[in-house]
């Protein structure tokens, strides 16, 4: 039979601890990356796309009585580190009054942005492809209420393949919970309401 020194089941002990802690932060860190990885629900397939650093943030700001212009604008900050104008904002586009700026979002291939206003239910569609630092307002559309068959709201978009999905807050029959699901191109054609069933 072999007997063990102290010195040697000391080094045993100190060789099996180190093996559970190393067990233990590669568990730990294989947890917090899930964890991460699954933070955000609602992001779009289409997230993938992004490649490296970005080069510019749009913000969708809402108009204050008594600040500026008081419209609704489109914001770009510069966030490339590595730019002179790091930080800053470089560009900002009024869109003719406030329409309560809302969500925006891509659509599926980043070539446009598009930004809802919840009380006018006009939806902005910016090209922010051509000239990322300077964004253009390519189309309003105004009719979103008439086009969708009534829906309110225009909430929050969501891409798809070659298309947008807009949720709208009600309808303006009874102003009640009934909405609809409204799809368009990422041109900004109407296609199709999709009514949310109602029991």
């Amino acid at each position: 039979m072999k007997t063990y020194t102290p010195i040697t089941i000391k080094t045993i002990h100190d060789t099996l601890r180190s093996a559970a802690f190393a067990v233990s932060a590669v568990a730990l860190a294989s947890l917090s990356i899930s964890i991460t990885q699954a933070d955000e629900t609602c992001l779009s397939p289409y997230m993938p796309k992004i490649k490296g650093q970005e080069d510019f943030v749009y913000i969708w700001t809402l108009g204050v009585e008594g600040l500026g212009d008081e419209q609704d604008k489109m914001v770009t900050v510069d966030v490339n580190p590595k730019s002179k104008q790091y930080g800053k904002v470089i560009n900002s586009l009024s869109v003719g009054g406030r329409n309560e700026a809302h969500h925006s979002d891509f659509t599926d291939d980043r070539q446009y942005l598009w930004a809802g206003g919840l009380d006018t239910n006009k939806i902005f569609i910016f090209d922010v492809h051509s000239d990322p630092a300077k964004p253009t307002l390519t189309k309003t559309i105004t009719d979103f209420t008439a086009k969708s068959g009534g829906i309110v709201g225009p909430h929050s978009t969501y891409a798809l393949p070659g298309r947008i999905m807009i949720t709208g807050l009600s309808n303006n029959k009874d102003h009640g919970g009934r909405t609809a699901l409204v799809e368009y191109t990422n041109d900004g054609d109407y296609i199709a309401t999709h009514w949310m069933p109602t029991d």
